[in-house]
């Protein structure tokens, strides 16, 4: 070895003697010689014309650490397509393809999740085991939908006994709301008897819910009866879950006997009206239920209108009471509103509730609502509300609302303002009034 590498150091040696010429032409000889013995490709011609394929989809794309033994593999697909230049030809060789994707029920799939789905169905797993699987659950959706009585009967007696477990898993509750949909009485009958057991539980569930609320639709009136029946005693309850509350709101929908809730709701309808969940309760109470079964609830708002308006979820009862609420309501709401105009109109939530009054308002409010604005206390009242972030939403939806009379005085009083005395939410306003002038 060592005689070896001495011989070289004597050959270069004897070259540093000779001319320059002779020594570029050494350098490229040896620089060629090593790019030709370190890859088997002399060109890229020679990549199309013998390309290696992987027929084995176990065998490595690259087996070998050596990178004298590097290799590429040609897609046969890029093969065929010699009319393109090189270049073209190599930016897509080194670019991945877009992946091929195949329709299926309710999305798309890649050409790989779709091999996995049926892969997982090819599997030694009974269908219990499958349904809940992400991809293999929307196979055993898809047979049961399209699939003749004989392969819908193969899949039901599969699931039955684990009807309770399935209900309440991620991806297996699919399942269950598909047969449910797609079944004849006789299997909703036997579904029902089967979750029956688990009904309390269920309603409690993040994904058991929802396979309540599909029971509840699609089962007999005399079996909703009896439902409902069994989960009566825990409907106040249910009533503040966040799973348990969509399971009431569906039997308000559905269920024509579904009175009783009233009277759970007016009996703590201070809590229920102010929580997140509750109040979407009491909401579809005053929207389902006609106004002659509302009466004791509206009497036990009312007192409470005050202080929901300012309440994150409360304010939503009081606007509704606005709209679709009885006469006394809304005359009671407008006198909270003209009296307290100044901090309504300036609190998050309270805004929402004087726009909705403002926009059915009769004239003698509106008009009523302007005294107040042109006050003389200082700084102006008005003034104050245009340059307020909520305010000057609640002005632009009072000035829509005034005659030109109205309108000509509040643009009177604006333009005894100085340029600086506005805020960026002031500006907001001028533009709006701006545009109106315009049209």
């Amino acid at each position: 070895m060592q005689e070896s590498e001495q011989s070289e150091k004597n050959m270069i040696g004897s070259l540093l003697d000779e001319d320059e010429s002779e020594c570029s032409e050494f350098r490229s000889s040896i620089t060629k010689s090593q790019q030709h013995s370190q890859s088997p490709v002399k060109s890229f011609k020679d990549v199309k014309e013998s390309p290696l394929v992987l027929d084995d989809a176990g065998q490595q794309e690259f087996p070998s650490n050596d990178p004298n033994n590097f290799y590429f593999t040609v897609q046969p697909a890029f093969i065929q397509q010699r009319q393109h230049s090189m270049s073209y030809e190599f930016h897509q060789y080194m670019v991945s393809q877009s992946s091929i994707y195949y329709p299926y029920q309710d999305g798309y799939f890649s050409q790989k999740r779709t091999k996995r789905m049926q892969s997982s169905t090819d599997s030694e797993q009974t269908i219990s085991q499958q349904c809940q699987d992400q991809y293999a659950s929307l196979i055993i959706q898809q047979s049961f939908i399209q699939g003749n009585d004989f392969q819908r009967d193969k899949i039901f007696k599969a699931l039955i006994d684990d009807l309770p477990l399935l209900s309440k898993h991620k991806f297996g509750n699919y399942v269950i709301q598909k047969i449910i949909e797609n079944s004849n009485q006789n299997l909703r009958t036997l579904i029902f008897e089967q979750l029956y057991p688990n009904l309390i539980e269920m309603c409690y569930d993040k994904f058991g819910c929802r396979v309540i609320q599909k029971l509840l639709e699609f089962i007999q009136n005399h079996q909703r009866i009896q439902l409902i029946q069994s989960i009566k005693s825990q409907v106040l309850n249910l009533i503040f879950d966040q799973c348990g509350n969509h399971v009431i709101q569906k039997i308000i929908d559905l269920a024509s006997d579904a009175e009783f809730i009233i009277d759970i709701v007016t009996n703590n309808v201070d809590h229920i009206v102010s929580h997140p969940y509750g109040c979407r309760i009491a909401q579809k109470c005053l929207e389902i239920f006609p106004n002659q079964k509302l009466q004791q609830l509206y009497i036990s708002l009312i007192p409470l209108c005050e202080r929901l308006q300012f309440c994150q979820y409360g304010n939503y009862i009081v606007q509704h009471m606005i709209t679709q609420g009885p006469p006394k309501g809304f005359e009671a709401i407008g006198k909270f509103v003209k009296a307290r105009i100044l901090e309504v109109s300036q609190d998050k939530y309270a805004s929402n509730v004087a726009q909705k009054y403002i926009t059915l308002a009769s004239d003698e409010d509106i008009a009523n609502i302007c005294k107040i604005l042109m006050n003389n206390c200082v700084p102006p009242m008005l003034l104050i509300l245009i340059n307020n972030q909520f305010g000057n939403y609640v002005m632009q939806n009072f000035y829509s609302k005034c005659n030109d009379k109205q309108k000509e005085q509040i643009q009177i009083q604006i333009n005894k303002y100085e340029e600086h005395q506005f805020t960026q939410f002031g500006r907001h306003f001028l533009q709006f009034l701006a545009r109106c002038q315009s049209c």
